[in-house]
């Protein structure tokens, strides 16, 4: 006569007896998968700056450049 299954071994997800691990360890690899094709059609999408924006980037600059040749005696 063959060997039957237990309740225990037909309720094992990847070798795994318990169904609360298993699914742990499926939810680690799916968002894994998810964060690396996220990543991959997202990697060099840049946003659009407003001119606002702009305009505040280049004054933070200049105020820095400043602030630096303050600091650093006008050198």
């Amino acid at each position: 006569m063959l060997p039957t299954q237990t309740d225990l071994e037909k309720n094992m997800i990847l070798g795994i007896p318990d169904p609360i691990v298993s699914s742990a360890y499926i939810a680690l690899i799916l968002s894994t998968v998810l964060c690396v094709v996220y990543g991959i059609r997202n990697w060099n999408r840049e946003g659009e700056i407003s001119e606002e924006e702009l305009n505040a980037e280049k004054e933070w600059m200049k105020e820095e450049i400043e602030i630096e040749e303050e600091i650093s005696g006008g050198i």
